[in-house]
């Protein structure tokens, strides 16, 4: 099936109002000049009127194809605003996290060191009570063995 257009529905309207009208005449009891003058005021009628819906028609597609091509710029100025704002957006929580993640190395690099320095620290503390033990030992040692 065809899809019928606007253009089609006013001239098959027109049309049809035409052929009813002139039946109706016809079968109206009027004299042949009565009628024909009827039928041309018929006629003169239908042709002024669909002239007129035809500009009106005319005037209605303009209007909106004119509406149309305000709202489709409306709507992409507004779609390349939200864009723009999401770009802005994406970019400071990139810049943002990469500056956490600096921070962050930063900070694991300077635990690192505290806690290295602080094992070394802890190292020689274990090592001076292993010598202190040592010496403890071996003064008990020579006691133990000047004592026999």
């Amino acid at each position: 099936m065809s899809k019928m257009d606007t253009k089609d529905f006013i001239i098959g309207t027109v049309i049809g109002g035409i052929i009813g009208a002139s039946a109706a005449m016809l079968t109206a009891p009027k004299s042949g000049k009565e009628l024909r003058s009827d039928i041309n005021k018929q006629a003169n009628t239908a042709k002024d009127k669909t002239i007129e819906l035809t500009n009106s028609a005319k005037e209605k597609g303009n209007e909106y194809s004119k509406l149309a091509k305000e709202k489709s710029g409306e709507w992409t100025e507004a779609a390349r605003e939200q864009w723009g704002r999401v770009s802005d957006r994406t970019s400071r929580l990139t810049d943002k996290a990469a500056d956490l993640g600096d921070d962050l190395s930063t900070d694991i690099k300077d635990l690192v060191e505290e806690e290295k320095g602080e094992g070394e620290k802890l190292a020689k503390q274990v090592i001076q009570e292993i010598e202190d033990t040592r010496d403890k030992l071996k003064e008990e040692a020579s006691e133990v063995k000047s004592s026999k």
